[in-house]
């Protein structure tokens, strides 16, 4: 009988399904443009490569037109089970008037078929060496974060320049 009851069990055991992969977080496909929420006029083209998605910001124009700024803004994205999440490179000038070039933080809170959420690091403070700041104790002053709501342009306007 004992027999019986440790085979039994041990079958059991053995037959256990194995735990789901973890979740991927927006796994939707975020090629295309991509239109701010406030301001239709900032664009943002993404091409995704399933672990990795780059884009460019461009100016929207009321008539559809498109075009880069004249200093450009690129992104680079990393899709993982844990989220979306990468840097806008972008420039910035310090106080003494040097153009530097900055990576800004970016992470996506929200992800739907026509609709985005994210918090951007919107602000760096840079020195004069194009570094960020460090503090004498090693910390880094708090990031400057904005969140933003980005929905996907209609499909006539993802036509590119």
């Amino acid at each position: 009988m004992v027999v019986v009851l440790l085979i039994a069990l041990s079958a059991s055991a053995a037959c256990k399904k194995a735990p789901p992969p973890p979740a991927v977080f927006c796994g939707d496909d975020l090629s295309g443009l991509w239109l701010n929420s406030s301001d239709k006029h900032f664009a943002y083209r993404l091409r995704d490569h399933g672990g990795v998605i780059r884009g460019e910001f461009l100016e929207a124009e009321d008539d559809g037109g498109l075009h880069p700024p004249d200093e450009p803004i690129l992104f680079e994205l990393h899709r993982t089970d844990g989220g979306i999440a990468g840097v806008m490179k972008a420039s910035q000038q310090t106080p003494g008037g040097h153009t530097c070039p900055v990576d800004y933080g970016l992470r996506l809170t929200s992800c739907h078929p026509d609709a985005v959420q994210a918090q951007v690091e919107t602000s760096a403070q840079i020195t004069e060496e194009c570094r960020r700041l460090v503090f004498e104790d090693g910390g880094e002053p708090p990031p400057e974060i904005t969140e933003f709501r980005f929905e996907r342009a209609p499909s006539a306007r993802q036509g590119g320049p």
